[in-house]
């Protein structure tokens, strides 16, 4: 078991490497048997051990996140709701997880337990439980609950009386999907938070942020990877959760999709079309590298917080004033999208350049190793941006060019775990632990919390950093 003493948060590597998620096993108590709600379970290739249904037990009503533990509620959408819990009272797992609750419905409400709506909806969990990744939330655990209510239906038989025979309807129904680890934010606030900063003592943030390229590059290529072969297809910073120790995780698989190699798409797919590539957009041929460009845009994002501006610059600059214009003269809301301003990107690339290096250094010209390494990988995001698809990369040719960006600064230093991928082509958790010790192992967890906004130093990197040559890349990407 890799628990601590206090079932506290700990390291992804570490959680993935000890198997932590096997600690927590379902009971059988108040489990439902009947065959209508078990066997698409069983369809699904859901371990009972892991996934448990909930009798009814005459329930009138649902308290999610019952029968877990609340501790805070980190996010809504929608009728979606992800919390902070515990285990359910009784259980010996104690590390705190994050609880995502469905609520499993179509337009004329609770579909039932044969449904496509609850198939798709298991989908999801069967999904992650495939996936293991140190940049990619663990699946722990799932349920589902509900509750219903009973109407007595009239019938009257000749001339005696009406007899009225019970009938139960369902009345609410939940899936409930239990991952490691709890986030402390997504990538939006975060990005957000590391613009407002000026204080020097939160300056590591911004120096965090540099290590997100990397890893990133490497969750998306694990999806994307023979065996796995999951397109995620909503890929955006609010599906970038920060765990506590300041690191990235990819989250929210409620739109991912196996798909085949060389198989391409077509069709409509629902996505955030702010963050959606042309091809999906326009509903016509695209494949795995869809993801590619939602990805570019997430980096173009990073790349112009740590230039200097906030994130939402990037809109501002690259919105159509005409389109925007009309928009808002005929009263109607136009969602921007990366998509439809790829004719006007190189110039934004352009002023974004000129302004870190005019603006930004003239008043922090300690930054200078910063900004030259983030103004080297712009031509990378411009082509993961690239209208046609064919001519984006694919996943893992991107981590060779984002690697740089671990150099400048001493903390947190190279990913060990996506550098050990890198260096073996193996990804798959858990596996033997490496002898390198992992980044920022022997920190103080409490440092990366964000809630309390504590202390990082800030220092150029002065031993052991990553060097690349052209061949390097060209090795790597083959």
């Amino acid at each position: 078991m890799s628990q601590d003493s206090d079932g506290g948060m700990i390291r992804m590597h570490q959680y993935l490497l000890g198997r932590d998620d096997d600690n927590f096993v379902w009971d059988d108590a108040t489990r439902e048997r009947d065959g209508d709600w078990t066997d698409p379970v069983r369809e699904a290739g859901l371990d009972e051990r892991k996934h448990k249904v909930f009798h009814h037990s005459n329930k009138e009503y649902l308290n999610p996140p019952t029968p877990f533990v609340q501790k805070d509620q980190l996010g809504q959408s929608g009728s979606t709701i992800v919390y902070k819990v515990l285990s359910p009272v009784g259980h010996t797992y104690s590390r705190p997880l994050a609880l995502k609750i469905i609520q499993c419905k179509d337009k004329h409400g609770p579909p039932g337990p044969e449904s496509n709506v609850r198939k798709l909806a298991l989908e999801e969990v069967r999904n992650m439980t495939t996936i293991r990744h140190p940049h990619i939330v663990v699946y722990v655990a799932s349920f589902e609950d509900y509750c219903i209510k009973t109407k007595k239906i009239r019938q009257r038989r000749g001339k005696a009386l009406a007899v009225y025979h019970p009938r139960e309807q369902i009345k609410a129904h939940i899936l409930g999907i239990a991952m490691y680890p709890p986030a402390q934010c997504n990538l939006q606030v975060f990005m957000i938070e590391a613009n407002r900063t000026s204080l020097p003592d939160e300056a590591w943030m911004l120096e965090f942020m540099h290590t997100y390229f990397g890893c990133l590059a490497q969750a998306v290529a694990y999806l994307h990877k023979s065996g796995v072969q999951i397109r995620h297809k909503d890929i955006k910073p609010e599906n970038v959760v920060i765990d506590e120790f300041g690191l990235p995780v990819l989250t929210d698989f409620g739109l991912a999709k196996h798909f085949e190699t060389g198989q391409p798409s077509n069709g409509p797919t629902d996505k955030t079309l702010k963050y959606a590539d042309p091809d999906s957009i326009e509903e016509t041929e695209r494949d795995e590298r869809s993801d590619i460009f939602s990805l570019g845009c997430v980096y173009l994002e990073m790349a112009t917080v740590i230039l200097g501006k906030p994130a939402m610059f990037a809109e501002e600059q690259l919105v159509d004033d005409t389109a925007a214009s009309g928009s808002r003269d005929s009263g109607e809301g136009r969602e921007f999208k990366y998509s439809e301003s790829l004719d006007r990107l190189d110039e934004y690339l352009a002023t974004l350049s000129r302004s870190a290096r005019d603006e930004l250094l003239a008043v922090k010209p300690g930054r200078e190793a910063s900004v030259n390494a983030v103004l080297k990988v712009l031509p990378h995001i411009r082509g993961m941006m690239q209208k046609d698809y064919h001519e984006r990369p694919y996943a893992h040719q991107l981590y060779p060019r984002f690697r740089s960006l671990y150099n400048i600064y001493d903390l947190p230093g190279p990913c060990v775990s996506c550098e050990e991928e890198r260096r073996t082509g193996i990804r798959s958790w858990p596996r033997a632990a490496s002898p390198t010790v992992f980044r920022s192992s022997t920190m103080n967890s409490a440092m990366f919390q964000l809630v309390r906004r504590t202390s990082m130093p800030s220092s150029p990197v002065t031993s052991s950093p990553i060097s690349q040559s052209p061949t390097d890349i060209e090795a790597d990407e083959r």
